[in-house]
């Protein structure tokens, strides 16, 4: 079967031919190193790629700064790339993106990216944070911040919610400090039954794109298989909110060779080292 969904060709560089498209959710996504367009898009817009490509124009056509990708490990890589390529200088120690929206599969399994480019320490560490009440090398702690509905933290009162009402939306969990002026990274994740799936939703006020997105995000993706799994359904996508993605300067040699290996990794379709 031919995949709908076509790489683009001419670029379209104007508001003019812009307003002439047959633009309609869902008709782009983006690849690493292309964006594409669904088979009703009316024209194709023109080669792009991360590292050089008309952002204004994308921002413009979107909205915002969406990455929606088939794994958890190419929405990392790129939303290392994109903060790279488009953040701005905060303070003379990171570059900042902001308003970004990700989309990734609640399955998680057998990311090849992550399972070669993640740090296996910080995932360990970030699963104490969300799901352990003790220490941890990061410092704090969410497992106890967590109130549900009904104020539990342990999804508890979220699953009997949902099993009551499959069209709640009030099945969320906030993330609230004690008051001494730290708020916790992420801060809300609504959890949503539609179309017989569960869909799982969060804001974070800030993530460390290179170093914590990716295992912040197994952890949701953890809460939302654990959720789905007790009421019977499948579990679909975790859409992501971050109102401040960031990179700090003193990763950025780490970041680029990342970015260069997982950038072979991804146009030869194999790990480095393996033929």
């Amino acid at each position: 079967m031919t995949d709908p969904w076509l790489p683009a060709g001419e670029l379209v560089r104007t508001r003019e031919s812009i307003s002439n498209l047959d633009f309609f959710s869902g008709s782009l996504k983006f690849g690493y190193n292309e964006i594409y367009i669904g088979p009703k898009a009316k024209r194709l817009l023109g080669p792009a790629c991360f590292m050089g490509f008309d952002h204004s124009l994308t921002t413009m056509l979107t909205g915002v700064n969406d990455l929606k990708f088939g794994s958890l490990g190419e929405t990392w890589m790129n939303l290392v790339q994109m903060t790279v390529q488009h953040g701005t200088s905060v303070g003379g120690e990171s570059l900042e993106l902001l308003g970004v929206q990700v989309v990734f599969p609640a399955g998680t399994e057998g990311d090849e990216l992550i399972r070669q480019f993640g740090d296996g320490r910080m995932i360990a560490e970030m699963e104490r944070v969300f799901f352990a009440d003790g220490a941890n090398t990061l410092g704090h702690s969410y497992a106890n911040l967590m109130r549900g509905p009904g104020g539990r933290h342990d999804l508890e009162d979220i699953i009997s919610l949902l099993c009551a009402e499959p069209a709640s939306k009030r099945a969320v969990l906030t993330l609230c400090g004690h008051g001494e002026g730290k708020v916790p990274c992420i801060n809300v994740i609504q959890f949503l039954v539609r179309a017989g799936a569960l869909r799982t939703i969060y804001f974070a006020r800030g993530q460390d794109a290179f170093k914590k997105f990716y295992a912040d995000a197994l952890c949701l993706a953890k809460m939302a298989r654990r959720v789905a799994e007790r009421l019977g359904l499948p579990s679909d996508t975790v859409l992501g909110f971050i109102g401040s993605s960031h990179v700090y300067d003193e990763d950025r040699a780490a970041i680029d060779d990342f970015l260069a290996r997982g950038n072979r990794f991804l146009r030869n379709g194999k790990l480095e080292g393996v033929h």
